[in-house]
């Protein structure tokens, strides 16, 4: 009876919520890899029992048929939200709208509706809802629009990162015409600036691509494990600068900020070998050891006339080329 018990919870936790689905097929192979071995035919029969208590439905439009929550069912978990994790539920929502693709927000939905009651329905004289009121989340720079993904997409390149399989895809590459089509290994996932980015490879070579999630018009889960070329880390691939879109190796970042401008840099340091010495006319000089990415040059020039270049001469020589051409483009013509 625990055996039966077990499997049937995480049976339920198996089953997406619509419009997404899950096929007993599906069901039965997920179970396998949980560890819980047993036939299409006992888990359609769990199926029809539980649905009588929770709200399933079987989407019977067409093959195969598949499994859901209903869309606006609560969300049901063992232990219940605490206030706690109430809190962090919240703040995550706050935080998350503006990176996340909006078909995954639609998934969190009823997680973010939990948290809310659970905080709205503690006594005010315990302090939670007063505090909920109280703190706002704000983002640096206007409000851009985090492009759509399709959700059948979303799904099938989560499904394959978490099942280890290749997917097909067709693409369409920033500045080209025309729908590529690619076998992709997936890697990873990174989310940066409402953007979703699929850490890749192709086919069998190890070179290791990055594409955006919005611009995959259809994917298609294959029947073969993906490859990881030799030596591949996650993380040292973000740090080795390639979502920051590098353009060299380590250089020694010096510039002269103005004293307000250098404030945030002694709370929020560049590097860990930082320095900032004020000079005689008030500025402050700051060196680093940073990587020289599109980034970094897109932060310095968001400092306008507040920062001054001084090393490295390739990068101070961009900068002077970019001030050129910007006073050459605000010269007045009346």
């Amino acid at each position: 009876m625990s055996d039966t018990l077990m499997r049937q919870w995480q049976m339920l936790r198996l089953i997406p919520r619509h419009p997404l689905k899950a096929s007993t097929a599906e069901l039965k192979q997920r179970l396998a890899d949980e560890g819980f071995e047993t036939t299409q035919r006992t888990i359609q029969r769990d199926l029809m029992r539980l649905s009588d208590i929770y709200p399933l439905a079987c989407d019977e439009g067409g093959k195969p048929f598949g499994w859901s929550w209903m869309e606006k069912a609560d969300v049901m978990d063992i232990p219940g939200m605490d206030s706690h994790t109430a809190l962090a539920f919240w703040l995550a929502g706050e935080h998350l709208e503006p990176l996340l693709p909006k078909t995954t927000l639609h998934q969190l939905q009823p997680h973010f509706k939990t948290a809310a009651h659970v905080l709205d329905s503690i006594p005010a004289d315990k302090g939670a809802p007063a505090w909920r009121g109280k703190v706002r989340v704000l983002h640096r720079g206007p409000t851009l629009k985090v492009p759509a993904i399709a959700a059948d997409v979303e799904h099938q390149v989560y499904d394959a990162l978490l099942r280890n399989h290749r997917f097909a895809i067709t693409y369409v590459p920033r500045g080209q015409e025309g729908v590529k089509e690619y076998e992709i290994n997936p890697l990873g996932l990174v989310l940066k600036d409402g953007i979703s980015y699929l850490v890749c490879s192709m086919w069998d070579y190890p070179d290791i691509r990055l594409l955006a999630l919005h611009r995959i018009q259809t994917a298609e889960l294959l029947d073969k494990l993906s490859t990881v070329p030799l030596g591949f880390d996650l993380d040292a691939y973000i740090a080795s600068g390639e979502l920051d879109f590098a353009l060299g190796g380590g250089v020694q970042l010096k510039a002269l900020f103005s004293a307000d401008a250098a404030f945030h840099l002694g709370e929020r340091p560049l590097s860990d070998d930082q320095t900032i010495a004020e000079q005689d006319d008030g500025r402050m000089l700051v060196t680093a050891t940073v990587q020289e990415t599109s980034e970094l040059r897109w932060w310095l020039l968001g400092f306008g006339d507040q920062v001054e270049v001084l090393e490295p001469f390739a990068l101070r020589d961009y900068f002077a080329e970019i001030a050129s051409n910007m006073a050459s483009a605000y010269v007045r013509t009346e």
